[in-house]
Formats: structure tokens, sequence, C-alpha cells
């Protein structure tokens, strides 16, 4: 080995080193300290360095979800310290390509449109970004919860659900399964704006399940809105449940944000069942984590006044009214958000109906009302629209009361209506569930094993050193014989694409005999005509000669009906050669409307002609049961065309191999049927030729098969015709007897 050679080698096992190093780094520090990284990013000196730490710092920050600083309406989508991070990996870019560059850019480009209150914009750089970072299937459940604010900043409720159905299907069959659990927790908030809270809860706990395994806040988070959509949903018990799990679990992780969210939920099941004072103790200790956190204070003097107007105690309650809509308006609460309703107005109503003011208490219903249909709350409008139609009633106005009671059916209905394709019986429901669960377990046994392999090969790689550079001295001799087999398999497929042409001029050249033997009949008539014109006009010519001008006018008007009768059999040729053109020519790919009857008759004409052509003795009964209520359907005729040719020629084939054979009584035969059924057509082409042996039945759509003797065929017509079909949405079948018959079966979508 030379000493250039030695040298190649080393170089490349310390490069492959390096590389496996940063892969297993990449992959195994989603639990690391992000003080650690930053300090180890202040110490870096090379760019290499550089990128693989400033991806790990974003992309933990894209795993961990961190939801107590998850805000739309303060404009955060990620945090100015991820935004400088990109920015670095941006300037480093401009000497070193970084993989995944487009995608950290399309978080900054989003971050900077939700700075500038532009969240349509901003929503679709999110999902630009998600698209690229799921072609390196990266874990970024932070980014997908971004996509989902955005989504509700927007109102757009619908396209959020048909994005994350999307999602869900795609990160549930390639992963990674992080992805997953954001997408459920997404559709779960989606059900719960449309007051579904079977699916939403449904929703939630399947995003809980997996939350619970890698991300413990995001898990408690989980629990809490699972025990508010149950308090929601009327079923106190259940939510008792989950709220008694959730506060222990944040206390014990001292999480004061996540304490302030499951007490508010807890102090309003309280309220809901009238436990006033129980309610208020709950809400004073909500108070105690809530100073970090404007908003969840004004959700505690708001769920304060609404406990003191149970209690009849109303200067508390407006005291506390005020205080909430202080709060509120400092930092725009929205009556209903990712992070539950803010029913403010709703308080003033309660409070002013408490004190007889029924103008103002009116007043302020309306208005709840307004804000509920701004933000396409179903739950909160059915709530008010029930409120309002009490209210009405009575004060005996039974104008207003109709009105809302009204409004409050049709938006029953509608939500009846968009809910009618997820009325799906409990087998279904419970299969779906089994199919999904057993993915998500594939999934984390695929993660479990590359954990397992990643920990070995830490433990074994410098061990492995000596070994790894006697396989890259292989290397060399593997490249060679690489660049062998690509040259191999080039020239095998320059073959097939020769063998695939060759049939395709097999079928043309049948196609062709058929249209040779009609076109000769107008060529004769055209022949024949212009010699008896030639001697018509020199009999004119005489006659004119000899004045005699009736003789020759008689003589003119012969010539003129040959000359129309050429110009009618003219026609009649270059009609057969467009036709010829039109199908012989390369297919367009793109459907049309086309008479099916009338395609397959005008082939069956043609093979038949065609061999004819080259066997003037072959002689055989063609049978046709078209229905007429094939009709028009849409396909690619050329393409059809060449499927249907196929199967005239070896049906006449066969009938006349049997003919050969000279068995007594035998007439060939060959029929053609279409059939309509339902949203189907079918075409069945069958003959009484020897049939198919049963031992090579299940080659011949193979490529290449063919029982036909060398030279005679290329073992690709049936193959190409599977294609062709397959290609339109149908399917073909053959059904034969050894023997007896062949029938082969083409199904078409209408």
């Amino acid at each position: 080995m030379s000493r250039y050679y030695q040298k190649a080698v080393l170089i490349i096992s310390f490069a492959f080193i390096c590389f496996q190093l940063r892969v297993k780094a990449q992959d195994g520090c989603y639990h690391c300290n992000q003080d650690s990284l930053t300090r180890e990013l202040q110490s870096a000196k090379t760019d290499e360095e550089k990128i693989r730490i400033l991806e790990l710092v974003i992309d933990l920050r894209l795993l961990h979800i961190n939801i107590g600083t998850i805000r739309v309406e303060e404009n955060v989508l990620v945090d100015e310290i991820c935004s400088d991070h990109i920015r670095q990996l941006a300037d480093i870019n401009n000497r070193q390509k970084v993989k995944d560059i487009d995608a950290y850019l399309k978080i900054q480009e989003a971050y900077d449109f939700f700075r500038m209150k532009d969240y349509l914009k901003g929503q679709n750089a999110i999902s630009q970004s998600i698209t690229l970072f799921d072609r390196s299937h990266k874990k970024i459940p932070r980014l997908l919860f971004y996509a989902r604010l955005s989504y509700n900043a927007q109102g757009n409720q619908e396209d959020r659900i048909l994005f994350f159905q999307d999602k869900l299907k795609y990160y549930l069959a390639n992963g990674p399964v992080e992805n997953v659990a954001s997408c459920y927790h997404a559709i779960g908030g989606y059900y719960l704006y449309k007051a579904d809270y079977n699916l939403a809860i449904s929703n939630y706990l399947k995003a809980a399940v997996i939350f619970r395994d890698f991300d413990d806040q995001i898990y408690l988070n989980e629990l809490g809105v699972i025990a508010d959509a149950y308090t929601s949903w009327g079923n106190f018990d259940k939510a008792r449940e989950y709220f008694g799990t959730a506060i222990p679990l944040s206390k014990i992780k001292n999480d004061s944000f996540f304490l302030t969210y499951q007490y508010f939920g807890l102090s309003e099941m309280n309220r809901n069942l009238g436990r006033y004072e129980d309610a208020l103790n709950i809400t004073d200790t909500m108070l105690l984590y809530s100073r970090n956190f404007p908003d969840y204070s004004a959700d505690a003097y708001l769920e304060k006044a609404f406990a003191y107007i149970g209690l009849k105690n109303l200067p508390e309650a407006m005291g506390n009214l005020a205080i909430a809509k202080r709060i509120g308006d400092s930092v725009n609460t929205k009556i209903f958000s990712a992070h539950g309703a803010f029913e403010l107005d709703y308080g003033f109503a309660q409070y002013y109906a408490a004190i007889q003011n029924s103008k103002k208490a009116g007043e302020y219903l309306q208005k709840a009302f307004e804000k509920a249909v701004l933000v396409k709350s179903n739950s909160l409008q059915l709530k008010y629209l029930r409120e309002l139609s009490l209210f009405y009633g009575n004060q005996n106005d039974a104008k207003m009361t109709f009105l809302y009671t009204k409004k409050y059916f049709e938006l029953v209905d509608e939500q009846d209506k968009q809910q009618s394709s997820f009325k799906i019986a409990q087998y279904e429901n419970e299969e779906r569930e089994v199919e999904q669960k057993n993915r998500i377990y594939i999934l984390n046994n695929q993660a479990a094993v590359q954990s397992a392999v990643i920990k070995k090969n830490n433990s074994i790689l410098w061990g492995s050193f000596i070994a790894i550079l006697l396989i890259t001295t292989s290397l060399f001799f593997v490249y060679r014989q690489y660049l062998m087999n690509k040259k191999t398999l080039l020239s095998l497929r320059n073959t097939q694409r020769q063998l695939i042409t060759a049939e395709k001029m097999a079928s043309l050249g049948e196609l062709t005999a058929g249209i040779a033997h009609e076109i000769q009949n107008p060529l004769n008539f055209v022949n024949n005509f212009s010699d008896v014109n030639r001697e018509l006009l020199q009999e004119m010519k005489d006659e004119l000669d000899k004045g005699n001008l009736n003789e020759a006018k008689s003589l003119s008007n012969d010539v003129i009906d040959n000359e129309n009768k050429i110009n009618q059999h003219g026609k009649r040729a270059d009609a057969i050669v467009k036709g010829m053109l039109l199908h012989s020519r390369s297919s367009t790919g793109t459907k049309e409307p086309t008479d099916l009857n009338a395609l397959a008759d005008e082939y069956l004409k043609l093979a038949y002609l065609g061999l004819r052509a080259k066997e003037k003795d072959f002689n055989a009964t063609m049978n046709t049961e078209l229905d007429p209520a094939t009709g028009i359907i849409n396909i690619i005729p050329q393409d059809m065309g060449r499927v249907l040719l196929n199967l005239y020629n070896n049906a006449f084939y066969a009938v006349e191999e049997k003919k050969r054979q000279k068995p007594e009584g035998y007439e060939p035969a060959v029929s053609v049927s279409t059939k309509r059924m339902g949203n189907k057509v079918e075409i069945r082409v069958k003959d009484n030729g020897n049939g198919i042996p049963q031992k090579v039945q299940d080659k011949i759509f193979q490529p290449f098969f063919t029982t036909k003797p060398s030279g005679q065929g290329t073992g690709l017509g049936l193959s190409l015709s599977y294609d062709i079909v397959k290609t339109h949405g149908g399917e073909i079948k053959v059904e034969t007897k050894e023997g007896e018959f062949t029938a082969f079966t083409i199904s078409l979508p209408v």
C-alpha cells in the first residue's frame, strides 16, 4: 500500500469517526443543559463545533415546549436567544453550508411576521419550516404548537384541523412520535372550540400518553386541559380525578405556571358546583402562584367575582370585576384562547342581573355573545345564546326570546352537521385506536432500538478504530465493484427500454397492417374513377370538336359525378390515415371523454384485419355484445387502445394455434363484451383457444414472460397492459380453463 493511500485511509477514518460522534450527539443530547451548551458555544473555535452546538440549542427549544412562555397575543414565536442563534447559523452558512439552514431561517421569518402581527404570513413560514424539517425527521413539537397558535390568531379553525390531521397521518407513518403528540393536542383543541368534548378529551388523552415519556411539563398541561374539558362537559367526578393527579405533580415540580392553571380550573369546577366558599379559597391560592402570569391573575379575580355573586356579596363582586378588567385590558386578554375562557362581560352581566339592572345585564350579555362569535367558540356561543333566551324570557320579550332560541338551535344544527363525519361506530373507533397505538408502539420500539444501538456504538467506538481502518482499505475495491455494477445496471435498463419500444412497435405493426387493409379499398376507388374520368374527358373533347354540345354536357356530368366519388373516397382514406396517426402516436397522458364501445369495436376490427394481412387463410368468428349503458368515460384512448389491441392479438393468436392442431369440429371464435356495473364498466375479451396452463398462470403479468416461441413475442404486452389499467384506477383479471378458453376482464371506474 502506498504512503499516499495510507494517508488517505487515515483521513477518511478520522472524518468518519467525527461524523459518527456528531450524529450520536444530535440524537443523544435532547436532555442536555442549555446553560452548559451556551458555555460550550462561547469556547468553540471552529465553524463545525459552532454549527453542532447551535443546532443542538435550537433543536432543544423545538423539542421542549415550555408552554408557560407561549403567547401569540404577545407576539412571541421563539425566544430572542433562539432567534440570535439562528442568526449566528445564518452567518456561518455564508462560509460553510449548514444542513437545515433553510428550515431554521423560516422560523426566524415567521418570528418577524408575528412581531408585525401578520399571522397569515407567519403561519405560511411555519408550515414551510415544518415541511423542511420533516425531511430529516426532526423532533419539532414546539414548532407544531406555534403553528396551532398562529391558526388561532387568525381565527382559522377549519384550516387548522385539516393541517394537523394531515400531519398526524404523516407522523404516525414516519415518526418521530414526539411530533405525533403535538398533533393530537392541536386536534383536541379544535374539538374544544367546537364544543365536542368527547373528541377533544380523547385527543388530549392520546397526547398525554406520549408527552409523559419525554416532556413532564407539557404532560402536566395535558392533565389540566383534560380536567377543564371534563368540567365544561359536566363530568365533575372525572374533572376532580384529573385535578387530583395534576396538582400534586405540579407541586413536586414546583411549577408555578401549572399550579396557577390547575387551581384556576379547580376553582371554576367548584363554582359550577355551587361551592362558592371553596372556589374563593382556591382562587386565593391561585393568586399566590400567578404573580408572573398577569392573564391568569385576571382569571383569578374574575373567578372571585363569580363566587361573590353566588354568595350575594355584590360590592366584593364589583371590586374583583374591576380588577380583572384592568389586568385583562393591560395584556389584551381575549374572551377565548388557547389558555381557556375569560368571561369578563358575562361576569358583568351576572352582576347587573343580581342588582336587577336588566338593561345593563342585557347589554353585557349581548357583548359577550358578539365576542364569542368573533373568536368562533361554539361552546361560548351556545352558552350565551341560552342565557340570552332565558334573559329575554324573564323580561317577557317574546320577540327577542324567539330570536335567540332560534339562533341557538341553528348553531346546534350546524354543529351537528359539521360533526356528522365524526359519528362513527364504537367498534370502528376502537379499530383505529388499535392501529394508531400499534404505529406508536412500533415507533417507540424503533426509538428504543436506535437508542440501544447508539449506546453500544459509543462503548465500542474507540475499540473499533483499527477495524474501521481495515474496512476503509476495502472501500476502494467496493467502490470499483459499485461502478461496474452501476454500468451493468445502466446496460440492463437500456435493454429494457429497447424491449419495451420493440413491444410498442410490434403493436403498432399489428395496428398498421389492419389499417393498411382498410385504406386499400378507398384507394382502389380513387384509382378506378380517375382512369374512367380520363377516358370520359377524352370523349368529351372529341364531342366538342364535332360541335355536339349536348353529348359533351352529358359526359361532363358523368365526370362531375365521378369526381364527387373520388372526393368521397379520398376523404375516407384521409380519415383512416388520421385515425392511424391518432392511435399510433405516443400517449399524452391526458384523459378525455371516450366512447368505450366504439373504441373496443374499432380495435377488434383492426386486430382481425392485421392478422388477415399476414395470414390470408385465417378466419374466425367475432362476437360483440356492447352495452349501450357503458356510455362515455374518461380514459387515455391511445393507452387503452394498446391494451385492447394486445388482448385481441393474443386471443386471435390463441385460436389460430388451436386451429393448426386441427381438432374435430373446432371453430375459432373471439368475443368482446362491455357492461355497466354501478360506478364501474367492464370489458371482457374471451377466446376459445387452448387456455393458459395452470403452472404459468401466476406469471402472465410478469415483464418478459411469454409462452410464444422465441422471436414471436417480447413478453411485455400483458405487463404493459396491467400497468396501463392500474394507472386508470382499474384492474385486469384472467379466467382460463386449459384446453377450453381464456377470458380477460378489465374493470374501469366511471
